[in-house]
């Protein structure tokens, strides 16, 4: 019982010179990462930001996507609120690819 007794001090010994080491380096990562943001900060503040950005018609193209992405999910949502849940057990694959192309028969790509 003694042995049992010397090893489990043995490794407590251990696992606390473990946690400690855990620990200080811990402590050493936090200032180094509160250097590099203050040195990131620093250079932030050095350097100017432009102003403006003007849209493209490739961004305003996208804008249009994702809304009309928004209006089929708000009404697929609706709709499957009013669906019967008999009915959804009973979908065939043909309807699920005709619905999926209808979500994507608006969309253009420039």
């Amino acid at each position: 019982m003694s042995n049992r007794v010397d090893e489990l001090e043995g490794q407590l010994a251990e696992l606390r010179a473990a946690v400690n080491g855990l620990t200080e380096e811990l402590v050493e990562t936090k200032d180094r990462v509160r250097e590099l943001e203050a040195e990131a900060a620093a250079t932030d503040a050095e350097t100017p930001t432009p102003e403006t950005e003007t849209p493209t018609k490739s961004d305003d193209h996208v804008v249009v996507v994702e809304q009309e992405q928004d209006d089929v999910d708000v009404v697929t949502g609706s709709l499957a609120e009013d669906a019967d849940p008999i009915n959804e057990a009973v979908e065939t694959e043909d309807t699920t690819e005709e619905e999926s192309n209808e979500s994507t028969d608006d969309i253009i790509v420039a």
